[in-house]
């Protein structure tokens, strides 16, 4: 196995993108036997195949669609401990949530960055009035004390001015003054993206649009047989046997049909509550900080709360959290959730904003066990560890809290395979981020800095490409900063194959900006089929699916 200090200074050594090759990786995987086979491709599925390449397991990943295109590119995007959990008393979850969020914070500094939250007090309301802002005050200082002092600054109070000062759209009336927090944000698809970039430098073998159909039985002593569906850029079909000796089901909200495959008989455990988040110029909130404000009941349960957050010229909003029992691949954000958010919103601020106003949305479906409470609200965020049949599953959980549940999956791997080995993520850096500071990067402005902020050292890499090609350097879309040579990188080097692997995962121009988005989407095509040498029609198919799955997403006429 591999030394320490070598497993530790590997990322940041790389003079070129490190590979990242989904059909020689089927090939890799398909020619061994492998220790470990993950499925799945979310923050978690990536997390453990970080996890077992560096304590030197040998070991495989595959996703049935794209990396984070489940719920770990549909959060709220926050690394965090979660105020509302000390509130539900679950004072371990948030311990370990932001003991995890300081050390992605250190681990991925182009990715996880510092987010200042506000909350105004007002001298005559129902939910953050002085009583109720003396009551969430203390849940501040517990807050801090269970470890968000880390992040460098505990929670202050604010006066009238200074709150106004980070939301001017705030109504002067009978307003206090304010407090102030913070925790953590992310880009989640891009962070997904990084981790699993991650995994495979140090030896891990990944591949997308490889669906798992079937799972044959097995031991630890004797490889059970996985057979593996892929699908390649130009839609032809194959199919793969991977051998492994332990399988980790990674899947989320679909793990309970991933059992199923290696036993008919397993009980289905996994409730989804579905968030939705829907997207306004920013110029209508204008919010510094991110606005905490109460939710008018309905989809967040009495005294819950949203919040508006800042995303360049953009600001999303969010979230709700009520069942679902649609289609797990398609959650939506639908027009009654959008307006309820909006009518939230608009009771908080002095501006009003309509169906209109909204240029995107996203709905995302949180993996939650169910242990028969009434409503999603009041499901634990707890995750469970199980082994059946030979089968390490992960159910629950949350994104702040992927790396302990890697851990504790591949604690159990070791188990299985009789060969205990040391967990050695909590101080290895995400690629990109060793030796890249943000605040310097930052401080330069331009382009570099905006590349700096989603690539950290290998905002480099898209730079030369920017360089070499001056159309290359050039926005993909009207209104937003993402440039043409990220999305021939994401292509490149990200093993993105699809339009909608661009312009939603490696680039956030759908959630952001819908309709230039759909925009874009021709002529990423047609970048698409030369970079992977595929037809026009096949690409062009993949724009027109794009499109339209844009339409069908409106919340209202005229939207997006």
């Amino acid at each position: 196995m591999r030394g320490a200090r070598r497993i530790m200074s590997m990322v940041g050594e790389e003079t070129a993108p490190p590979p990242f090759d989904r059909a020689q990786a089927l090939r890799d995987m398909e020619a061994s036997t492998l220790d470990v086979l993950v499925v799945g491709g979310g923050i978690t599925g990536v997390s453990v195949a970080l996890d077992a390449a560096l304590r030197g397991f040998r070991v495989g990943l595959v996703e049935r669609r794209d990396l984070a295109s489940g719920t770990s590119s549909a959060s709220s995007k926050m690394i965090h401990g979660g105020l509302r959990y000390i509130e539900q008393r679950q004072f371990r979850i948030v311990y370990e949530s932001l003991l995890e969020r300081q050390r992605m914070y250190r681990r991925a500094p182009h990715l996880v960055t510092r987010l200042p939250f506000l909350f105004p007090v007002y001298e005559k309301s129902e939910h953050f009035g002085p009583v109720a802002a003396k009551a969430f005050e203390g849940l501040l200082q517990t807050y801090d004390l269970a470890g968000g002092w880390r992040i460098g600054s505990r929670y202050r109070r604010l006066s009238a001015a200074e709150t106004l000062s980070q939301c001017p759209n705030l109504p002067p009336e009978g307003l206090r003054g304010g407090l102030l927090h913070f925790d953590t944000r992310t880009d989640d698809a891009r962070l997904t993206t990084a981790v699993a970039r991650t995994a495979a430098l140090y030896g891990a073998y990944m591949a997308t649009r490889a669906e798992v159909v079937g799972i044959g039985t097995g031991t630890s002593e004797r490889a059970r047989e996985v057979t593996v569906r892929a699908i390649a850029p130009d839609e032809t079909t194959s199919e793969v046997t991977i051998r492994a000796r332990v399988v980790v089901n990674a899947t989320g909200i679909w793990s309970d049909q991933v059992d199923v495959l290696a036993d008919p008989g397993h009980r289905m455990r996994i409730r989804p509550a579905k968030g939705v988040h829907i997207v306004v110029p920013w110029e209508k909130v204008r919010n510094q900080s991110t606005l905490v404000f109460p939710m008018l009941g309905g989809l967040r349960g009495k005294g819950g709360r949203a919040f508006a957050v800042r995303w360049g010229d953009h600001c999303y909003i969010g979230t709700t959290d009520t069942p679902y029992a649609g289609d797990l691949d398609a959650p939506r954000c639908e027009q009654h959730e959008a307006e309820l958010l909006l009518e939230s919103l608009n009771a908080t601020l002095v501006t009003t904003l309509d169906l209109d106003d909204i240029t995107g949305t996203w709905a995302g479906l949180r993996p939650l066990i169910d242990t028969g409470q009434a409503t999603t609200a009041e499901l634990s965020r707890e995750h469970e560890i199980t082994v059946a049949n030979g089968i390490v599953t992960i159910a629950g959980g949350k994104l702040t809290l992927a790396p302990v549940m890697a851990k504790q999956a591949m604690d159990r791997v070791s188990t299985l395979l009789h060969q205990r080995r040391r967990c050695r993520t909590a101080r290895t850096p995400i690629i990109g981020g060793a030796g890249y500071d943000n605040e310097a990067v930052t401080a330069t402005g331009g382009r570099f800095s905006h590349l700096g902020q989603r690539y950290g050292t290998e905002a480099r890499f898209v730079e030369d490409l920017a360089i070499a090609d001056p159309a290359m350097a050039e926005p993909i879309a009207n209104g937003l900063p993402y440039l043409w040579a990220e999305a021939l990188y994401a292509i490149r080097h990200e093993m993105a194959t699809t339009v909608d692997d661009v312009l939603t995962r490696r680039i956030p121009a759908r959630f952001l900006d819908a309709r230039a988005a759909a925009a874009a989407a021709a002529p990423v095509a047609r970048l698409l089929a030369r970079e992977l040498n595929l037809s026009t029609g096949c690409t062009q198919a993949q724009a027109d699916a794009f499109t339209a799955g844009i339409t069908a997403e409106r919340v209202a006429p005229g939207s997006h």
